[in-house]
């Protein structure tokens, strides 16, 4: 669902499509690990967030300044609970020289680790069962720029997200990762808008 009606900017939040992948398997000769008898691993949890940034101005730089993308992933895991409350995943990345154009995409990821965790060893079989929302804000400089969320279309028109508020929820973060920090590292290398290093200034 298009999700465009946003903060007035040039940057717009198109799509957030979550999607479970098991992790990728590379050929490295006869170098490979794997525990005697351990089961399938579970997936990862992928977010692609589908973004476009339109040309507001011929006077504009060509290509952005850095840009902060903040994850909000609310799982639905509640009734797992004591405090029968879900887990809000948080995470952020940056993200800088973004181009005028369509199709643009950033991504964060959630180990299978952390999803055996929050789901008590038992993730659920698809990212559909496995949350309840996923919200995402992108902010420059100046502050705010765009925001959306997956399933809640006020959060587009007030430009205000439902994770303000995180009384219900159980705030966790550190478990959400960027690309570079998995093992989808080295892949689609052109569809991905390429994540600032952490050691970079």
């Amino acid at each position: 669902m298009p999700l465009k009606a946003q903060v007035k900017s040039e940057f717009y939040i198109k799509k957030i499509e979550s999607t479970l992948f098991d992790t990728p398997q590379f050929s490295a000769g006869s170098y490979r690990k794997q525990q005697p008898g351990a089961a399938r691993p579970t997936p990862w949890l992928e977010i692609d967030v589908n973004f476009e940034r339109d040309e507001i101005s011929k006077e504009a730089p060509k290509y952005s300044e850095e840009l902060t993308v903040e994850f909000y992933i609310l799982l639905n895991n509640a009734a797992l609970n004591p405090d029968k409350k879900p887990t809000l995943l948080t995470g952020t990345t940056t993200i800088s020289d973004v181009p005028y154009g369509k199709g643009l995409h950033t991504a964060a990821f959630v180990s299978p680790q952390t999803m055996g965790r929050y789901f008590d060893g038992k993730p659920p079989a698809s990212a559909q069962q496995a949350l309840v929302d996923v919200g995402v804000s992108i902010s420059d400089s100046t502050g705010l720029v765009a925001i959306a969320s997956s399933k809640s279309a006020d959060v587009a028109k007030q430009g205000k997200g439902w994770w303000d508020s995180d009384a219900g929820m159980t705030k966790v973060t550190g478990r959400v990762l960027e690309k570079s920090q998995t093992p989808f590292a080295p892949m689609a290398w052109d569809y991905f808008v390429p994540s600032k290093p952490k050691s970079a200034n």
